[in-house]
């Protein structure tokens, strides 16, 4: 599968730094570049996520995708973190199945590398803090 730049280009505050963008009055938040909350009309604020919190429940996934077959099984999270957002991230570091409640960390992680145009594409992943 081909990664398009433009769409990483797009991706990088939120994938790369946990940055959204987020309402002021309700709090709501969204990844993409919203400018006025659709919900109360306020405009919104760049903010940076909290990179730490503690997993609420995660899942293993044993059957996945065409060109992860060497990261199998994948394990991926709820995590609420520090400032009270929930995100759900690949976990990643899992050496034994994940207690709910551990502390987690973001880490930045390679996700794959397109052959055709030579991008690497990467993203946030949780790993248990240590």
């Amino acid at each position: 599968m081909e990664v398009s730049p433009s769409v990483v280009w797009r991706n990088k505050p939120y994938r790369y730094r946990l940055e959204v963008r987020r309402c002021p009055k309700c709090g709501r938040a969204f990844r993409e570049e919203v400018e006025v909350c659709p919900k109360c009309n306020e405009r919104t604020e760049r903010v940076r996520m909290a990179g730490r919190g503690k997993l609420l429940s995660w899942a293993k996934v044993c059957q996945v995708p065409e060109g992860f077959e060497d990261f199998s099984p994948l394990y991926f999270g709820l995590v609420e973190l520090e400032d009270g957002s929930r995100i759900i991230a690949r976990l990643t570091d899992v050496l034994e199945e994940p207690k709910i409640g551990m502390e987690m960390e973001a880490v930045l992680r390679k996700v794959r590398a397109d052959g055709s145009t030579g991008l690497i594409e990467y993203a946030i992943f949780f790993r248990p803090a240590f």
